[in-house]
């Protein structure tokens, strides 16, 4: 009987995770069944050593915990792609003010997850009149047997998962790609251990050949552009790019940024590469042209080190440097990130107004308004880097503001998107306005740029069904586009380039255009002649006319290579160059971040 309550233990476990797979939309292959059940046993088997009347509630115990860390991870990876890490830890305590977005990926459904321990509780009431005796040193023997049942379950498929895929764990460049690799439990213990070195410190260096590539990896000008014009540089928050020029009930979304096409050039295959930092991967991509972390945000893991970032580049050669984010100074390590990676001036939320607030924060019309008063105290040349919020999930928007008939829409979260996205873009347009009545837009280098997608580019969701996405190619496009604008100075007539790019690409096409020298960055110039490899932290990257989409639950460099014309699958020869490349850079920029490489 004892081994009956054992097994149901272990049946309803197992069954969990099939759950948890079905609500994740993970893949379920057979040896990660095996790690998953090996890792219980090899948790579980010091249980065993215990009498029955202690044991039982261990075991109800240990259904909970394990409940309640399936669950935690379930809706982190709704939001992020990715299952929780000790390092994220360290952001927890600035997701306090955003957590109403998080609380909309909450379905009463989840909730089966516990569904075990009420039946596992009942089990335990309908044997509550029984007793049993084992001596023990057969207890021992069977708890010695278990925990070697489970090594062998476990070694296996990870000895057979470490020479298909022919590298060292730590060389990984993806926390999927390890939970595929290790398990559940094998992905939370290497996690663990990872995270208690890294708390520890590393003294390394970068090794000799990392030096190299950075050393290699600089950007040349000459003497600098004959004047220096100012710049301001706007990040839109979880501004997709399928929102320009999109018709709702014959409605325009985005008219202003529409028009704004007509004198800047728009880049219609720009993606952001942002991780788990979201909005803070997207100011640090774009400030320092590293890629994110794998695990954890930048801003709040290693805020002092050293990046040779932009800012610092631009005070370097003249220009007063300032941030503008209308929120807490403190809030994700900004005011030391900020002041570390070169800007001069933050002006925070003490520096706008307190009326109108729209979700977060002070509203993006006052927010603009204010910010180029706050540009107006500058020295010229300056570099105005602005992080626009009223776009930020859940969406909260006035209905008073709410200016579009969405009446063939089902999902309220999407409609209040498409609402703030409308407001936004009326933002920009009176910014863009205001800027050309002061006479402080012919002669300065503009730039918007969203950050992220919105969160509800999801398989099921009305978004999705509304595109009508019936493809990888397409559905990657809405995932990962996001506008970009660029006004050089004195320019009257728009341009559409059709070129991929991201995020990491910003920073050395401002450079370029200013023709300065520059430390290391990973990006490209987006207006050289040379093609851009686009990366993202799973090892997929765009890459001329294909799109590879990683498989992470096999050997690096096996997923599968799209033709985005056709948006057919085709030979994987016609990816396979940049796989390795993309692998590298990302380890490299790892380097860099976790060792201070740049110091």
């Amino acid at each position: 009987m004892i081994g009956l309550g054992y097994a149901f233990y272990l049946l309803l476990g197992t069954l969990k995770f099939v759950l948890f797979s079905f609500y994740t939309n993970t893949a379920f292959p057979v040896d990660l069944f095996f790690m998953n059940l090996g890792g219980m046993l090899l948790l579980s088997s010091w249980t065993l050593l215990i009498e029955w009347k202690k044991r039982r509630w261990i075991w109800l115990g240990l259904l909970l915990a394990h409940s309640l860390l399936l669950i935690s991870d379930m809706w982190y990876y709704r939001y992020f792609n990715d299952f929780l890490s000790v390092s994220l830890m360290s952001q927890m305590m600035q997701m306090g003010d955003v957590s109403s977005g998080f609380a909309a990926l909450i379905l009463p459904k989840d909730f089966l997850l516990f569904a075990d321990s009420l039946i596992f509780l009942g089990f335990l009431f309908f044997m509550r009149q029984r007793t049993f005796s084992v001596a023990k040193k057969t207890r021992r023997k069977t708890a010695g047997l278990t925990f070697l049942t489970g090594a062998v379950l476990f070694a296996v498929p990870l000895s057979y998962s470490i020479v298909k895929e022919d590298q060292h764990l730590s060389r990984s460049v993806s926390d999927m790609r390890d939970y595929y690799q290790l398990g559940f439990w094998g992905y939370h213990g290497f996690d663990l251990v990872q995270g208690i070195q890294s708390a520890l410190g590393s003294t390394d260096g970068l090794t000799k050949a990392e030096q190299q590539q950075v050393d290699k990896n600089t950007i040349s000008g000459t003497s600098g552009a004959a004047k220096k014009p100012n710049i301001i540089l706007v990040q839109l928050e979880s501004f997709q790019a399928s929102v320009i020029d999109q018709q709702i009930n014959g409605q325009t979304l985005t008219p202003n940024l529409n028009n704004l096409k007509k004198e800047s050039l728009y880049f219609l295959s720009f993606y952001h590469q942002t991780h788990e930092g979201r909005t803070s991967d997207a100011e640090f991509i774009t400030n320092t042209s590293l890629y994110p972390l794998k695990s954890g945000s930048v801003y709040t893991r290693f805020p002092d080190n050293e990046f040779e970032a932009l800012p610092d580049l631009l005070r370097t050669n003249g220009y007063d440097t300032a941030a503008m984010h209308a929120y807490e100074k403190g809030f994700w390590n900004r005011d030391q990130v900020y002041q570390n990676i070169g800007f001069k001036h933050f002006f925070s939320q003490d520096d706008y107004p307190k009326q109108k607030k729209i979700g977060m924060a002070l509203n993006d019309k006052q927010f603009f308004e204010k910010s180029i008063e706050h540009m107006e105290t500058l020295k010229e040349p300056y570099f105005s880097f602005l992080v626009a919020l009223t776009s930020h999930t859940p969406y909260e928007i006035p209905k008073d503001e709410q200016q579009l008939d969405l009446s063939s829409y089902e999902d309220p979260m999407l409609k209040r998107y498409y609402q703030t996205i409308r407001y936004v873009d009326g933002a920009v347009g009176q910014m863009v306005k205001e800027l050309k009545k002061k006479d402080m837009w012919d002669d300065t280098l503009v730039i918007f740029y969203g950050d992220h997608d919105s969160g509800l580019t999801n398989e099921d969701g009305e978004m999705q069904q509304k595109a009508q996405i019936d493809n990888a190619v397409d559905a990657f496009e809405l995932d990962r586009r996001v506008p970009l604008f660029i006004k050089k100075p004195n320019q009257d007539t728009g341009e559409t380039i059709r070129e991929n790019g991201g995020q990491i690409d910003i920073a050395p096409t401002i450079i370029d255009l200013l023709n300065l020298d520059a430390p290391y960055m990973t990006g490209h110039s987006l207006l050289d002649d040379e093609p851009n490899l686009t990366a993202f932290r799973d090892g997929s990257f765009r890459y001329k006319g294909y799109y590879y989409e990683a498989k992470l639950t096999g050997k690096a460099g096996n997923g599968t290579c799209y033709d985005v014309s056709t948006k057919e699958a085709v030979a994987r020869d016609m990816c396979r160059p940049q796989t390795k490349q993309v692998r590298n850079d990302l380890r490299l920029s790892d380097a860099i971040i976790e060792k201070n490489g740049l110091e």
